[in-house]
């Protein structure tokens, strides 16, 4: 972008003219075919102007070369008249010949672009006769590829103190993938049954999960984390890895059930919501779609705070920090116009965002936030701050939701590693965060589907197999290998036998229900894991424990009242002022003359049961 100020609007190529010096207007007098060239202002403006349309106009246009043409019809064709250098140069690969020389030394000398924009802007009624004859600019398109490599290339530039050069040396790192769509699908399912068995710990201030949870949420992931099974030390370029890969989706996944409002905090623990309870019954991906468009409007978490290395987002950097729903639905924008199926390299993407117009800031003052071992990021390009926002977006939420399959590498090797500057490009050295590594992405069917890119979405079923076993003798048995989520549910349930064999145990399930889980529940997991009828005895035990967990009700607390006989008693129990906020106890059949009854009062309906007791005419010593 120009240093300098950049006209919003320009109405005229007159008035853009007269604001001109003379010697301005005669640099862009010798642009003109060749001719008599007036000295006097008004004459050059004239001059210049007469130049500028009809015939004359197309013929200077069509000796512009094609990047000149290029940004003319961009500018042409845009929402404004202002030449927007970062999108242009995103979408085209390199800046169009504005002159030759130092722009602020004697020798410049301007290109014919010098007659189709002013101060970087074009006139509005240059724009109205450009679009005669201008033909729209090519479509801006990104760039995608059917299958990874095994490796990604890299060439690194080091010197060799043998002949006093640099030189060039070609390694090939690692590129490691994670297919996310059915994994997510099954580690909600395997997330939410930790929660409900009291495993899932959270500050109550921050509400980031403790580290203890992030180990314990790791261990029942499908896939574990995305680093899970990482254990290099040294890059293939030599270096030694001194980024700690922290937790990317546990974290995420505790961030996300509280955002879709499927667990509460009680203590310094979670609990299932009715939502969490429900959702351990219904189609995953109704669920993960739910949470998905809670997230990108929900303000639990800025993106950003997951970068560490950014410093001074809790001080007075906050307060110009730009809204995360405005960011997402940028990010959101830009993945709606993704071919589905397909990997896409995020340098590729992030030249997209800016060169079709979804670009966004993060802070409007970025000079008050600092990077380590940098200082203050005044001069912060579009890599520090808004990239990494997006990698952390992508990395650790869409990708956990299951919307994206993603390729990745260490982050150390990241090939988005900060140097100060402007120009978006390939850039090696510092990795900021844990999410540097992320190298591709391929939008899934799931992801599609939320984004609304279609209209319908069927996950891929496996052929239904028989997974569990049910013994009469009151054992289940796992015969093929269990999801953590399946295992999780057992263990809840049943007495664990061994790694494979559960038993039907009183004690057990009637802990678990207590807890607020039902019968009917494990009746339905047995029977679709089993794909057969369970055995007559499971049945009937199961029955009977039906029977017994719902033969008892809690009605909630109450208090009692005994009242001296038993006419006061039915009194207070039929007079239209009491009636409603008490009821009679039960009695024995035969209730002697003289015998005390007794009353029930909940406690919710105590102080208008005191109340109309008052009007009544009687107190109730001793109440409080």
């Amino acid at each position: 972008m120009p240093y300098y100020a950049q006209p919003d609007r320009i109405p005229t190529v007159l008035e853009a003219l007269t604001h001109q010096t003379v010697d301005q207007l005669k640099v862009l007098a010798n642009l003109l075919p060749a001719g008599k060239i007036p000295t006097r202002k008004a004459e050059l403006v004239d001059y210049v102007h007469q130049q500028l349309q009809g015939e004359s106009l197309k013929r200077l246009w069509q000796q512009c070369d094609r990047l000149q043409q290029a940004v003319i019809s961009e500018v042409v064709y845009g929402a404004d008249g202002r030449y927007q250098e970062a999108r242009f140069v995103s979408k085209y690969g390199e800046k169009p010949k504005w002159g030759t020389g130092d722009r602020y030394s004697y020798s410049y000398k301007p290109s014919l672009l010098a007659l189709f924009f002013y101060s970087y802007t074009m006139p509005q009624d240059l724009k109205a006769q450009l679009k005669a004859f201008v033909p729209p600019p090519e479509p801006t398109r990104i760039q995608s590829i059917e299958s990874l490599p095994t490796t990604l290339s890299r060439t690194e530039r080091e010197y060799d103190p043998s002949n006093r050069k640099q030189i060039d040396r070609a390694i090939e790192l690692p590129l490691l993938s994670q297919e996310t769509e059915a994994i997510a699908r099954r580690d909600l399912q395997t997330v939410l049954r930790l929660v409900d068995l009291g495993k899932v710990a959270i500050s109550d201030k921050t509400f980031h999960p403790t580290g203890a949870t992030l180990t314990a949420i790791a261990d029942v992931l499908e896939a574990g984390d995305y680093y899970s099974e990482w254990t290099e030390t040294q890059s293939p370029g030599g270096w030694k890895y001194d980024h700690p890969i922290e937790p990317i989706k546990p974290f995420a996944w505790v961030m996300l059930l509280q955002a879709g409002k499927l667990v509460e905090l009680s203590g310094k623990r979670l609990n299932l919501t009715k939502a969490g309870q429900k959702a351990l019954n219904e189609p995953s991906e109704k669920t993960l779609q739910a949470i998905w468009k809670h997230w990108l409007k929900n303000t639990l978490l800025d993106e950003l705070r997951r970068i560490d290395s950014i410093k001074g987002q809790t001080g007075k950097g906050k307060r110009s920090l730009t809204a995360v729903a405005g960011r997402r639905s940028k990010i959101v924008e830009a993945l709606k116009d993704c071919p589905a199926g397909r990997w896409i390299a995020l340098n590729d993407f992030f030249r997209y965002i800016i060169a079709a117009g979804y670009e966004f800031e993060v802070s409007r003052n970025p000079e008050s936030l600092t990077l380590e071992g940098y200082g203050s990021l005044y001069d912060a390009s579009f890599l520090v701050l808004e990239a990494r926002y997006i990698l952390c977006f992508l990395f650790e939420y869409a990708a956990t939701l299951g919307l994206m399959d993603v390729a990745y590498i260490h982050p150390d090797d990241g090939v988005f590693n900060f140097q100060k500057g402007r120009d978006l490009d390939y850039y090696y050295g510092r990795s900021l965060s844990r999410y540097d590594g992320l190298t591709y992405f391929r939008l899934t069917s799931l992801g599609t589907y939320f984004l609304g890119l279609s209209d319908r979405y069927t996950p891929a079923t496996l052929p239904q197999k028989q997974v569990l076993r049910i013994l009469s003798n009151l054992e289940i048995v796992a015969v093929q290998p269990l999801t953590r989520a399946d295992r999780l549910f057992l263990d809840n349930f049943l007495q664990p036998r061994s790694d494979a064999v559960w038993q039907l145990d009183p004690g057990t399930l009637l802990d678990a229900i207590a807890q607020g889980r039902s019968v009917d529940e494990l009746r339905t997991f047995l029977i679709a894991s089993s794909s057969e009828a369970l055995p007559q005895p499971v049945a009937q035990f199961l029955a009977d424990l039906q029977t017994r967990t719902t033969s008892l009700q809690d009605l909630g607390s109450a208090r009692l009242i005994r009242c001296s006989d038993t006419a006061l008693a039915n009194l207070i129990a039929n007079d239209s002022r009491t009636k409603a906020f008490c009821f009679l106890a039960d009695q024995p059949k035969a209730i002697t003359a003289g015998q005390a009854c007794y009353l029930v009062v909940p406690l919710e309906t105590e102080t208008k049961f005191r109340n109309a007791l008052k009007k009544l005419g009687y107190s109730l010593p001793g109440l409080n």
